[in-house]
């Protein structure tokens, strides 16, 4: 489920479309992601893993602006891969995708150097509108996990 690697930009936040690693290991979500994600002009979705190995592999070789990553991956837990992309991709943006959080999950997410959490329950447009802002450069927990 990989795609060809695209030369990354030299800057984050370059002019240009978001360049997005998705990593979701289930795949009926990640298709229907993708689906949706070749629908939106300004978001060139570069690779998909569905483990965190491959993640920071292919944010190493790759360079996105951008990984989506899930909370809940077969080799352990999204957040605790926030690190190791930082590591390998410093200048990349990170922004956890999970089916439940809390407030405790939001501020493990921040502890660890994560831009933003989004709700897979959510709208598209509530995604797509995070993912924008988290490139941009801002932080976007969800609304409601802030008032728990």
């Amino acid at each position: 489920m990989n795609s060809q690697p695209n030369a990354p930009n030299s800057q984050p936040n370059a002019p240009g479309p978001i360049r997005l690693l998705l990593v979701e290991d289930h795949a009926q979500v990640a298709m229907a992601l993708v689906a949706a994600f070749e629908t939106v002009e300004d978001i060139d979705l570069v690779g998909t893993a569905g483990t965190i190995a491959e993640a920071v592999s292919l944010a190493a070789e790759l360079g996105p602006d951008l990984v989506l990553l899930d909370r809940r991956l077969p080799d352990g837990d999204g957040v605790d891969a926030i690190a190791p992309l930082r590591e390998h991709h410093p200048s990349g943006r990170v922004l956890i995708f999970t089916g439940e959080a809390d407030r405790a999950i939001a501020d493990r997410v921040r502890a660890a150097g994560g831009d933003g959490l989004v709700l897979k329950a959510g709208r598209l447009d509530n995604l797509l509108s995070t993912i924008h802002r988290v490139a941009a450069g801002e932080q976007s927990f969800d609304v409601g996990l802030l008032e728990q």
